[in-house]
């Protein structure tokens, strides 16, 4: 089921588990996603959802929702389910579920909430929906489950996603390079710069695909890494312009309040802690205690830099 796709060990564990259950009770449970971008949730769900089939032995077909743009109830049911859903044997894919307006959350809540029965009925307008969780699938998505419903939340199974060890997105790197030779250790080196972030390999490597179809060589060594860092101004731990500003500042100012990076940069600070401080602490580069301050790794990769 997942041959073609690295890492995520539990994920395939647990989705594979799911469906061989669904081989015996012909459903499938209300499942979400949970992690960040790029760790390859969209993929995995493409994988298990070519396992779950329909009564004439094929693939269920999946329908991917963005949940910021279903409005509300009337345009959920009147314009997805009563021309789309209903009669028919069809995955419903939620992404970015915590999005989902709150009418329909609370509607969700109704629908599924079955014990004994794949059956659910709702009552809406003049209208009786019927949902048979034999032939309708639900999975949910999200990158921020810390705002989902809660009572929501509980009615879903939650699997987790994890970051890619640098190993995972080496081979992730290479796979999509059959060609391209490597000096030794290099992809691994590279593999650092992807934020732990399978989509974030799969970019590096068609940006490395690029530079050795234009140098007309499959040859790739240090230099030509360095070259290619330098052109495209990759970072150290592939950090962004915004966070290596955060930490120049820290090195400049040393402590320092959220208030005054704030204004140093121009940036709100709740932008400031969600696009630059995030990953910072992840990594361990800088520390928070009242003021933002330079960890011991944060003052040596700064000197890396500037060496």
């Amino acid at each position: 089921m997942f041959d073609n796709l690295i890492g995520q060990s539990e994920i395939k564990d647990q989705l594979g588990f799911y469906s061989k259950a669904f081989q015996k009770t012909g459903t499938v449970p209300f499942i979400l996603l949970n992690g960040a971008k790029g760790l390859g949730k969209t993929e995995f769900l493409k994988a298990f959802s070519k396992t779950i089939t329909n009564s004439d032995g094929k693939p269920r077909p999946m329908l991917e929702l963005n949940s910021s743009t279903i409005k509300n109830n009337t345009m959920f049911f009147e314009q997805i389910f009563l021309p789309i859903v209903q009669g028919n044997e069809v995955t419903l894919f939620f992404d970015e579920c915590h999005a989902l307006p709150n009418d329909l959350v609370m509607a969700f809540l109704s629908i599924l909430n079955t014990e004994r029965t794949p059956y659910k009925e709702f009552n809406w307008r003049e209208y009786t929906f019927t949902f048979d969780f034999t032939k309708i699938s639900m999975i949910f998505a999200t990158t921020e489950l810390d705002k989902l419903f809660p009572p929501l939340k509980d009615r879903l199974t939650v699997l987790d996603f994890k970051p890619y060890n640098q190993n995972e997105l080496a081979a992730i790197i290479k796979g999509r390079l059959p060609d391209v030779e490597f000096e030794d250790g290099l992809v691994e080196e590279i593999a650092t710069t992807t934020r732990g972030n399978a989509r974030d390999a799969v970019k590096r490597a068609k940006q490395i695909e690029l530079y050795c179809e234009t140098n007309n060589s499959n040859l790739f060594l240090k230099d030509e890494w360095n070259d290619l860092r330098k052109v495209l101004g990759i970072k150290p731990l592939g950090l962004s312009n915004t966070e290596m500003q955060v930490l120049e500042i820290l090195h400049t100012r040393g402590a320092s309040t959220l208030q005054t990076i704030a204004a140093v940069t121009g940036m709100s600070r709740t932008a400031i802690q969600k696009d630059a401080e995030l990953y910072l602490l992840q990594r361990g580069l800088m520390k928070i205690n009242g003021v933002r301050e330079l960890t011991r790794l944060g003052a040596d990769l700064i000197k890396q830099m500037s060496e």
